[in-house]
C-alpha cells in the first residue's frame, strides 16, 4: 500500500472508528487521554519490557497513573519479534486494534501515543495524563495477535 493511501485510510478509520480523540485526528492530534509530555517535566520514570519468550508479556511496575502526571516510559524490545507500546484508553486502544488488523504494515512515526521496535531496541515516550479517563489507561502492542496473546497492560487512573 503507498503511503498516501495508508495516510487517507487511516484518517478515515479514525474519523468514524471512535470519539476516544478528540479532535478525530491521530497524528498530532487532540486525545482523550492526554497529550505528550515534556520530558524535563517527567514526574517518574518507568522501564517496560516487551517479552514474546513463550507468552506476549509488558512486563512494567505501574499499578496507577494520577491526573496531572507526566511519565517516562522507557520500552525494551526483549523479544524476537517486533513490538508496539501504545498508550491510550480503552475506546482508542479499541479503534487502533481494528486498524492495525486491517493494515498489519501500518508505520507510527507521526503518531506521539505509540512506538514501534524491533528486537533488541529500545525507545521513550513521555505522556502527561492530563486529562480525566473513565476507566483505566491502556498500553498494548496492537499488532495483530500481540495483545490477545497477553501483550497487554491495564492501569487504575486516580482523578487525584
Amino acid at each position: 500500500m503507498r503511503k498516501t493511501q495508508l495516510s487517507a485510510a487511516t484518517a478515515l478509520t479514525l474519523a468514524f472508528a471512535t470519539p476516544a480523540f478528540a479532535g478525530g485526528t491521530h497524528g498530532g492530534g487532540h486525545y482523550s487521554f492526554g497529550e505528550p509530555g515534556d520530558p524535563a517535566k517527567a514526574d517518574r520514570t518507568v522501564s517496560v519490557t516487551a517479552e514474546d519468550d513463550g507468552k506476549m508479556a509488558f512486563d512494567m511496575d505501574l499499578s496507577t497513573i494520577r491526573k496531572g502526571e507526566t511519565i517516562r516510559f522507557v520500552v525494551a524490545n526483549r523479544g524476537e519479534l517486533a513490538h508496539e507500546f501504545s498508550i491510550g484508553d480503552t475506546g482508542s486502544q479499541r479503534a487502533h486494534a481494528r486498524m492495525m488488523a486491517r493494515m498489519p504494515d501500518m508505520h507510527h512515526e507521526d503518531d506521539p501515543t505509540t512506538i514501534t521496535m524491533e528486537p533488541g531496541e529500545t525507545k521513550e515516550i513521555v505522556w502527561s495524563f492530563s486529562k480525566p479517563i473513565q476507566g483505566n489507561v491502556v498500553f498494548a502492542c496492537n499488532i495483530p495477535g500481540h495483545a490477545d496473546g497477553g501483550m497487554i497492560h491495564k492501569v487504575a487512573f486516580r482523578p487525584s
